[in-house]
């Protein structure tokens, strides 16, 4: 009978690890690095979809420091900004709050036929307080998320809110997404034309992975989704991950293509984001944020599912049935 085992007893690099696995997945989590997600390891492959930077361990970060020079790879949640941003008289920091603070949690379920992981944290500048629930079931390749988001403050809360898996490369891999306009956001040697060109989606040369040798370093927002789902895959062994979201909490996409044009490294992270620009003043002034009232709470479900025998993705249903 297969079974799904959660096990809080590790540790690595001295910080603590949580795993959850069932016969297809095994994830660890450590909750004393901002609860990131450190691996993502598809069981049947051996084969680990989150990259990890090679030239940096996990380590317990200090709150307000520069999220790159602590970024060990792997998935984490970004709130209430991206870039540095000063807003209402305060600066939050680069990646926001959550990514550089120890989190609460608590095995919520234990098996055999399902598992779940409850995280928690209140933000330091902003009056916040995210929770997450991470589960997983005995018989099938996916994980499915909860979050619930309260502003526990007196005023009303503004924000934007990333999901920020980043994914290990290979040359020739796909990203599929159901956008209509990608919109540059940010870009090192302009390959694609300048900050705040546009394009219609899908691009090609956006949408193929190249090898590290082409030095680009680019940021791009997929817009104008028509559902809420991304797919990254690798069309020679024909297997890969998708992230399944709510369009009406995620209208956009932000694609983080690092292909050997920032220290060398060789990754993609595609995030599903509540609004965009994602730095905390630019949304506001564009009106492309998120406000909550004092007491109130943003929820929502996402999943990861991974998938075999697809070269391309044409869709990711709710129930995380890929069509290729």
């Amino acid at each position: 009978m297969a079974v799904a085992r959660v096990d809080p007893h590790w540790r690595y690099h001295d910080v603590r690890v949580i795993v959850l696995e069932n016969p297809y997945l095994r994830l660890t989590v450590l909750p004393e690095v901002g609860a990131k997600i450190y691996d993502f390891i598809f069981r049947p492959a051996d084969r680990n979809f989150l990259w990890h930077n090679p030239r940096l361990e996990p380590r317990r970060p200090v709150f307000g420091g520069n999220f790159d020079d602590w970024w060990s790879g792997g998935w984490d949640e970004v709130f209430p900004t991206c870039d540095v941003s000063t807003y209402k008289g305060e600066t939050y920091p680069y990646l926001g709050e959550l990514w550089s603070l120890p989190w609460e949690w608590r095995v919520e379920q234990d098996g055999p036929l399902e598992v779940c992981l409850y995280l928690s944290r209140t933000t330091i500048i902003a009056p916040a307080r995210m929770e997450k629930w991470i589960r997983l079931t005995a018989e099938e390749p996916v994980v499915r998320f909860r979050h619930r988001l309260t502003n526990i403050g007196t005023q009303p809360l503004d924000f934007v809110w990333g999901i920020h898996p980043c994914f290990s490369l290979e040359p020739g891999y796909r990203i599929d997404a159901p956008a209509r306009v990608g919109v540059i956001g940010h870009t090192a040697t302009a390959p694609f034309g300048p900050v705040g060109t546009t394009y219609p989606w899908p691009k090609a040369e956006v949408c193929t992975v190249p090898p590290a040798s082409q030095g680009w370093c680019e940021g791009h927002y997929a817009t104008e989704l028509t559902d809420g789902w991304v797919a990254l895959t690798d069309p020679k062994e024909e297997i890969g991950i998708g992230l399944v979201f709510p369009r009406e909490v995620f209208p956009v996409l932000w694609c983080w293509m690092v292909y050997g044009g920032w220290r060398g490294h060789y990754h993609v992270a595609l995030e599903p984001w509540t609004g965009w620009p994602h730095q905390l003043d630019k949304a506001v002034a564009a009106g492309r944020h998120r406000t909550l009232a004092p007491g109130e709470a943003l929820e929502c479900e996402t999943m990861a599912v991974v998938y075999t025998g697809r070269r391309t993705v044409r869709t990711i249903g709710r129930d995380g049935h890929v069509r290729g």
